[in-house]
């Protein structure tokens, strides 16, 4: 797994960085909506599925799952 990327989706900025937490993997992602708040989460690839992790995130982040997941398919 690449350590980072950054990937253009609906006119967002969202910033990759890869994580290990010893067999498990994933990337903490962040991206700033358009007030300039800066949301932080985690894409987590757990039983074979990549999850999003984090609170309090707005609705918009949890719709954009599969493009955030096609983003993370296409880097690898």
């Amino acid at each position: 797994m690449a350590n980072t990327f950054d990937k253009n989706i609906s006119g967002k900025q969202f910033n990759f960085q890869g994580l290990e937490f010893g067999e498990q993997s994933g990337y903490h992602v962040d991206v700033k909506d358009e007030h300039g708040t800066r949301w932080e989460f985690r894409m987590l690839f757990t039983n074979e599925n990549w999850n999003i992790q984090g609170e309090d995130l707005p609705g918009w982040i949890q719709s954009m799952a599969a493009s955030l997941i096609s983003a993370i398919k296409e880097h690898e």
